[in-house]
């Protein structure tokens, strides 16, 4: 099947096929959103001021604890690998009982642009398995590492009962650069009702988790301000105009 659910006939030259299996990248650009704004989740069309807030790449036994303590009952959804989880069970489970959402978001941090098709599907079974059987719920929504899908990804979040979720608006606060007033900037920059706002909460250059920990009250205030609340992405989307 080619990324979009298309059958690719015997004839297709290789390099097509190819481009088939990998292509689904595009999925992250700006130009294909409207295309795919049907198959993958980027916002929510609602007129409620509620925004979603996620972070990726966790759970850190570290770091998850005093997210949690900053985002005081504002909820969230964490985006977490399987792998992390099997190490810290009792820190996701934690960090569920405060109120907040978890996410797939896949087995390990391993790009699905190196990972062949049998594997990825294997590796997203563990993930969700991995997550219900710590958490006690399957996760609802699937984004895969560096928001990049291959065509197995693509096509087996959806079967395996996880919507394909990307996001509006990114701090790129995995940067070096990143202070904490330039990721709440950004992160406030695209914040309307529906956005779907994207941090992270484990990795990326040295001291980032640190440096968007100190950015979650400069938000939230932000936030506030606009008139704006967060909810869960399972609550934004029950906010939805439309199906």
């Amino acid at each position: 099947m080619g990324p979009l659910g298309i059958g690719l006939s015997a004839g297709v030259p290789a390099a097509t096929a190819a481009a088939g299996y990998w292509g689904v990248a595009l999925s992250v650009t700006a130009p294909a959103r409207p295309l795919l704004r049907n198959r993958v989740l980027y916002s929510v069309k609602t007129d409620h001021p509620t925004v979603g807030l996620t972070f990726d790449d966790g759970p850190d036994p570290e770091f998850a604890p005093r997210f949690v303590e900053a985002l005081g009952g504002a909820p969230a959804t964490f985006f977490v690998l399987g792998r992390a989880v099997s190490r810290s069970p009792d820190v996701v489970r934690a960090v569920a009982a405060a109120g907040h959402e978890i996410a797939c978001h896949g087995d390990t941090h391993r790009g699905l642009a190196s990972i062949p098709p049998r594997a990825t599907r294997r590796a997203l079974i563990r993930a969700r398995d991995t997550i219900a059987e710590v958490v006690g719920v399957a996760p609802r929504f699937y984004r895969p590492a560096y928001g990049v899908f291959n065509a197995a990804g693509w096509l087996a979040a959806p079967a395996l009962g996880m919507r394909r979720t990307l996001w509006s608006t990114w701090a790129r606060d995995w940067e070096a650069s990143a202070t904490p007033e330039l990721i709440a900037e950004r992160t406030l920059r695209g914040a309307k009702p529906g956005a779907i706002l994207l941090l992270h909460d484990a990795d990326g250059s040295p001291g980032a988790p640190s440096r968007t920990l100190a950015a979650i009250p400069r938000i939230l205030d932000g936030l506030r301000e606009r008139g704006l609340t967060c909810a869960t992405l399972s609550q934004l989307v029950s906010l939805g105009n439309s199906p």
